[in-house]
């Protein structure tokens, strides 16, 4: 074996993925993902985790789930020892716990023979997880004393059974058996003959801890047919024992109002974020589709006139809350002090334009009834304050004619606009979940903006659904963006109160409870 130069040799992290809710992952395991030089994963870990590696980090799909296997464990040992050498920070992200039938142990005796540096970050095993999620308790002090885990195949590539299910017939307490979906029919006619009885409750608990959780409920007699007839699939684990007769029948996981909706954001990458975890909240799986992209445009001769006179406007309204968080990026770069801003009056275009301006402790004076450009002029007239006054628009690059036109024309305003942002289609090939929304639809699509529709329908061809794939209905965070919709012939069928995210979430949340 060649000489290690160990000031150069990097590190690997053999790093539990959790059982599926990203929100499970250890402190620790988010920090190491976002960190590593490069990740190497396998089917079990979900693809959300990869969204929050650095620039320029290398994924390495080493294809390792039940039933598929495009990579042996001696290839992987070797990927993790070649990028180690080369000086890297090595995360292996393995789903559930890696000494948990994640075949750690051999990963670690490869690093080992080769005198790479290794440390091992547990994670929350599947079966502990789905079992709190599904509402079963896996001991009671009058139930269940004892807990065992299982494996229905440890060979990824023979799937066949190396556990002898007889035995454990005799140990009694909650059996938790992994990977045993495949073998089913075996497992549980090995057990009923080891000596269970055929009436032991039983349970199964596929895609635990996910928006598609599902479970079924039964005895041991009963739980192949009832499985078939709810078609689960694997990744689950199957429960046996006397506390699993003890269910919650308060199913807190899946009684959520979106629980089990696969919902679309198209929000730009960076803003999607917040409306994300108040769906997921309510149960919903959430895709990202981003379909603009929000750039700086900085005409800096412009920027430093409107900032060596903005004392002397007495209105300032905002378009949008793109405009205003770009407006404040750029106004504190020009000036240090929230002071500098003057005495001016502000309007917004909406709530959550509004919510932007007040971060910087401003009142908002002025918002309309309806997140429209007309109506916020129509608004800003009724005050009669316009007449001959200076009134700075900060907009972005798009629908700003009809509010200038409307303040010059029917206020006698003096407008400048201060155009400090624009919004350009992204590219929806590159969208993180394109795959997946084609693969299987959803159940809504949200569209912030009629920029976003517009790019969703300029760009329809490379979104074609699969055939069996859920067809979207279309949810709209305004009048605009519903006008832009209906104008290309597709239907809105959520449109939000106003233009903040609680408002769409609600209206989302009741069109589904009907």
């Amino acid at each position: 074996m060649a000489e290690i130069n160990k000031e150069k040799v990097g590190k690997v992290f053999l790093v539990g993925a959790g059982p599926g809710d990203v929100s499970l992952v250890t402190l620790k395991a988010s920090e190491l993902i976002k960190t590593c030089d490069v990740l190497v994963f396998d089917h079990l870990a979900n693809s959300e985790l990869r969204k929050g590696v650095a620039i320029g980090c290398e994924q390495i799909d080493v294809g390792k789930s039940p039933g598929r296997h495009t990579m042996n464990q001696e290839e992987i040992g070797k990927i993790l020892v070649q990028k180690a050498r080369e000086g890297k920070k090595v995360v292996r992200l393995k789903g559930g716990d890696p000494f948990v039938f994640g075949r750690c142990a051999e990963e670690m005796i490869a690093l080992n023979k080769e005198s790479i540096p290794f440390e091992i970050v547990p994670g929350v095993t599947a079966a502990l997880a789905c079992a709190a999620y599904a509402g079963i308790p896996l001991s009671h002090r009058d139930y269940g004393s004892s807990i065992s885990f299982l494996t229905g195949h440890e060979d990824v590539e023979k799937e066949s059974l190396r556990v002898n299910f007889g035995k454990f017939a005799e140990v009694g307490g909650t059996l938790c058996i992994y990977m045993g979906m495949g073998k089913l029919d075996e497992i549980i006619l090995k057990l009923i003959k080891g000596g269970l009885p055929p009436e032991k409750p039983a349970a199964i608990v596929s895609q635990g801890t996910l928006p598609n959780q599902r479970k079924v409920v039964s005895t041991l007699k009963d739980i192949v047919k009832d499985a078939k007839e709810a078609k689960l699939e694997a990744p689950a684990i199957i429960f046996i024992g006397n506390s699993i007769g003890l269910n919650s029948s308060n199913n807190w996981f899946e009684d959520r109002p979106l629980f089990g909706k696969r919902i679309v954001v198209t929000r730009p990458v960076g803003q999607v974020s917040r409306l994300k975890g108040l769906l997921e909240k309510k149960g919903a799986e959430v895709l990202e589709l981003p379909l603009i992209k929000i750039l700086p445009q900085e005409d800096r001769k412009l920027i430093a006139e409107t900032f060596a006179g903005i004392a002397t406007y007495e209105w300032v309204v905002f378009t949008s809350a793109n405009g205003a968080r770009e407006f404040f990026d750029v106004f504190f770069k020009a000036f240090a002090d929230i002071r500098s801003f003057g005495p001016m009056r502000v309007a917004c275009v909406g709530e959550a334009t509004a919510q932007e301006v007040r971060k910087f402790n401003l009142e908002v004076e002025l918002i309309p009834d309806r997140s429209t450009g007309e109506d916020l002029a129509q608004a800003l007239v009724a005050t009669e304050s316009l007449d001959s006054a200076n009134v700075l628009v900060v907009t972005g690059n798009r629908n700003r004619e009809v509010l200038v036109g409307l303040l010059e024309t029917v206020g006698h305003a003096i407008v400048d606009t201060l155009p400090i942002y624009q919004t350009d289609f992204a590219d929806v090939i590159d969208a993180p979940d394109r795959a997946k929304f084609i693969k299987m639809g959803a159940d809504a699509i949200v569209f912030a903006s009629s920029s976003a529709a517009l790019s969703y329908i300029e760009q329809e061809e490379d979104l074609q659904l699969e055939q069996g794939a859920k067809l979207p209905i279309h949810a709209s965070f305004g009048p605009q963006t519903s006008d832009t919709l209906k104008e290309n012939q597709l239907s809105v069928d959520i449109v939000a109160q106003d233009s903040t995210l609680e408002s769409m979430l609600e209206a989302i949340e009741n069109h589904f409870q009907k």
